[in-house]
């Protein structure tokens, strides 16, 4: 492996890359397993009483460019949204502004979420709780979506399979996690990335704190970009 393939500065990769975001003309749409997830029909297997989201404490973590944030505010949450850093926060208040969202925001991550305990009734994790850098290891991660979620408060997260593009040439580290050295992007090399590969493993990837209700697959191929991994809802125990 080439040093060459590898950022150690993922604030600085991704503030990049949303401030080129920020700076294009609108046209960031909701992404589909969200969609489908919290919006979608009466699923056999996830069965969510809709009649909950009104007024209740949803945290987008990880919100990237704000593509969730319009579908958040039409299902009736109180919506509260965390970006890596202060830049990209910035961005995303300019257009919660342009957009009149009343969106409250704050610079943390996966590890570091600036708000009380049990704060929050629902959070959004998409394509952001996995994303393990430095020593970081995903227990820790984990315990801190726990703290912020209210007893029996929901969460809605996606993780990439092994068979992920992202995840291509990756590298196993000590932990379990994955490497990341070539990804098509340049974006997240240097990251490290909790893989599922089946839907039997994430009870123990969740547990203890989270116990599984809801489990979706994803496996696309965009025209020669492979994207799969698990969706999945939990409830704080």
């Amino acid at each position: 492996m080439s040093d060459k393939n590898v950022s150690a500065d993922p604030e600085k990769n991704w503030s990049e890359f949303y401030g080129r975001r920020f700076a294009a003309p609108a046209g960031r749409y909701p992404t589909e397993w969200v969609v489908r997830t919290l919006a979608g029909g009466r699923y056999p297997n996830l069965q969510l009483d809709k009649t909950r989201y009104q007024g209740a404490k949803i945290l987008d973590m990880g919100c990237g460019d704000g593509r969730n944030l319009s579908l958040l505010l039409d299902l009736g949450f109180d919506v509260t949204a965390c970006e890596i850093s202060a830049e990209i926060v910035g961005g995303l208040k300019l257009q919660a502004k342009e957009m009149n969202w009343p969106i409250d925001f704050a610079v943390g991550n996966n590890t570091s979420l600036p708000f009380p305990d049990q704060h929050f009734d629902y959070m959004l994790c998409c394509s952001s709780c996995y994303y393990l850098d430095g020593e970081t290891i995903w227990s820790d991660v984990r315990s801190e979506l726990s703290r912020v979620l209210k007893p029996d408060g929901l969460l809605v997260a996606n993780f990439p399979d092994e068979k992920n593009a992202v995840l291509a040439n990756a590298v196993r580290h000590k932990d379990g996690s994955l490497l990341i050295t070539s990804d098509p992007f340049s974006l997240r090399n240097g990251s490290r990335f909790v893989a599922v590969n089946q839907p039997a493993e994430l009870p123990a990837v969740l547990g203890p704190e989270f116990t599984v209700i809801g489990v979706a697959h994803q496996n696309d191929d965009f025209f020669g970009l492979h994207v799969s991994g698990y969706a999945v809802v939990a409830k704080k125990i």
